[in-house]
């Protein structure tokens, strides 16, 4: 019975602590209700396959997380999000953030060197 009961106990642990976000549902709320205004682009972007953004595009965000990191995507204010894959414009795993701890503030550094608020953001 106790081997059971430690087994159970471990499972669920372990299935908590997989599955976690590095940053949690309230923060990524947060910042969907904070950075829901469209933004200009500050700096050339690096999206991937060779491809950028260039400044002064004007585009919406969006933020996912994982277990480890924080994504933040970029895409047109005339497409709805739902229908969009969005750019990837940002993306800071744990070992990015000082002491390997998630910052708001440091999350807000980054945004700040690659976005300006074109009103309402």
């Amino acid at each position: 019975m106790n081997k059971k009961f430690v087994f159970l106990f471990i499972t669920v642990f372990l299935l908590q602590f997989c599955s976690g976000r590095f940053v949690i549902k309230e923060e990524l709320s947060y910042f969907s209700e904070k950075y829901s205004g469209t933004y200009k682009i500050k700096k050339i972007t690096d999206i991937g396959n060779n491809k950028k953004i260039n400044p002064g595009e004007v585009v919406k965000i969006y933020f996912v997380s994982d277990s480890e990191s924080i994504k933040v995507y970029a895409y047109l204010p005339s497409e709805p999000r739902e229908k969009t894959l969005g750019k990837n414009i940002l993306y800071l795993f744990d070992t990015d953030f000082p002491n390997e701890m998630y910052k708001r503030e440091f999350l807000e550094m980054k945004l700040s060197e690659i976005l300006e608020a074109q009103g309402g953001g």
